[in-house]
């Protein structure tokens, strides 16, 4: 389940993020005419790297990056929030290799 982000206020205090544009969410729904924005927050550098691979497999996910603290948001984007709790297998490594 993805909850969306709105404030940077809402984001969880981690050491690193993973985002990428989500090309399927994009476009339609609550993003219509905006980019989806999946944010992955992770507790240490090699989570993020796990993740990371994991969103590269997929084929709708584009412009994967691992950042250091919390992103910085653009009014113009949707951001949806997926962490371990409620998406484990982004987390998991080769979940889609």
């Amino acid at each position: 389940m993805r909850t969306t982000i709105t404030t940077w206020a809402e984001l969880p205090d981690t050491p690193y993020y993973v985002t990428s544009t989500d090309t399927f969410m994009s476009g339609w729904g609550p993003a219509r005419y905006r980019r989806n924005i999946v944010l992955l927050p992770c507790e240490s550098r090699e989570v993020a790297e796990i993740v990371a691979a994991n969103a590269r497999g997929r084929s709708e996910q584009e412009d994967v990056t691992i950042q250091a603290g919390r992103p910085y948001l653009q009014p113009h984007h949707l951001y949806s929030l997926l962490s371990r709790e409620n998406a484990e297998r982004w987390y998991t490594p080769g979940a889609w290799s």
